[in-house]
Parts: C-alpha cells; sequence; structure tokens
C-alpha cells in the first residue's frame, strides 16, 4: 500500500503556505489510499519521542497495523505521531486538482492550487464551495479564492490510522533524506 516518498520539489511554495495561514507544516509526498498525494502536516514532537523510545517505527502497512493493532489494541487509540492539515495538489485543471484531492475529504482539507484564470470561474469556484475545496492561485502574490473547511467530522478509524502511519514514514523519510543529503554535500 505505501512506497517509501522522495522528497518533492512539486510541493506548495512558502508562499502558499503562508497564505493559508499554515507558515509552519511541512509538505510530504506520500502515496495514500493508492494516490501520491502531498501532504501538509506537523511532527507530534511528543508521541514522535514516545515512539522513537518504545522502538516503534512507522506502521505503514495495513497487514502490519492490523498485525500491531491485535497485539496491542490500544495501538490504535493512541494520539498520531503526526497531525494532518490538509492535502494540496498544484495542477493546471481544476478537473486534475479534483480528481488528486477527492478521497482526502476524511483525513484534513483539500486545497487546489491552480492558474488564476481557472480558480476565478464560477463554475470551479461554486464546486469547490459545495465539496469543501480550497482556491489558491498558483501565481505570486498567491490570492486565497476560497479558504478550504478544515473540519473534519468523522469517526477515526483504523483506514485514518493507517494514512496518519503512511504520513509519519514519510516525514520521516524526507527527514532522514535530508540530513544524508546534507551531510554528503558537506564532506
Amino acid at each position: 500500500m505505501t512506497t517509501r516518498p522522495t522528497p518533492t520539489q512539486h510541493g506548495p511554495t512558502p508562499g502558499v503556505l503562508a497564505a493559508l495561514g499554515w507558515p509552519a507544516c511541512q509538505v510530504v509526498t506520500a502515496r495514500a489510499l493508492s494516490t501520491p498525494r502531498v501532504v501538509l502536516c506537523e511532527l507530534d514532537e511528543h508521541e514522535h519521542a514516545r515512539r522513537q523510545g518504545a522502538g516503534l517505527p512507522p506502521t505503514a502497512d495495513a497487514l502490519l497495523l492490523h498485525c500491531r493493532a491485535h497485539v496491542d489494541p490500544s495501538f490504535l487509540e493512541r494520539p498520531s505521531p503526526v497531525r494532518i492539515h490538509g492535502a494540496v495538489a498544484a495542477r493546471a485543471s481544476w478537473r486534475s486538482a479534483r480528481a488528486n484531492l477527492a478521497e482526502f475529504g476524511a483525513f484534513g482539507a483539500r486545497i487546489a492550487v491552480l492558474p488564476a484564470e481557472v480558480a476565478r470561474r464560477d463554475a470551479v469556484r461554486a464546486e469547490a464551495i459545495y465539496h469543501g475545496f480550497g482556491l489558491v492561485t498558483a501565481e505570486e502574490p498567491h490570492e486565497v479564492i476560497q479558504p478550504p473547511d478544515t473540519c473534519v467530522s468523522v469517526t477515526r478509524t483504523w483506514v485514518h490510522r493507517l494514512v496518519e502511519e503512511i504520513v509519519y514514514d514519510a516525514l520521516l523519510s524526507q527527514r532522514q533524506f535530508t540530513s544524508e543529503t546534507w551531510a554528503a554535500t558537506r564532506s
């Protein structure tokens, strides 16, 4: 269900994050629900430290998650090591952005970064409002045409935990990749 991601250069710019009011978010690429997604998240330092201290790596595989939950049922009820704010799709068309973000509604906000002429179309704006998508212009300075619906009001299931674990794995992999790349360039 998951593959090790590599850091993306195609994620939202700091300007998009600032326009949304989420400048502290970390951007990771992860294959969640069989689709590569750019996810905005924050590491829960306390839970991450607890997990590291207990020697618990990310459980980014559905079968492994079921096994871990069987051995320790409280695992699914523990706080997530990451807080998912949402997913972003920077695309040239509304149709493409909507297709990438559609299944992510139960996990966080959904933001489409589109060319201004596309983001300002009445039909796109109406559909974005109806489905709770955020719309941000791709051009600098970024303009929030429609803020995303940030209320995710569903009961957490094991699938939510699986997506959190996939994003946690991606975040740790990206951090490790960045540290290794930095060390290689210094030597």
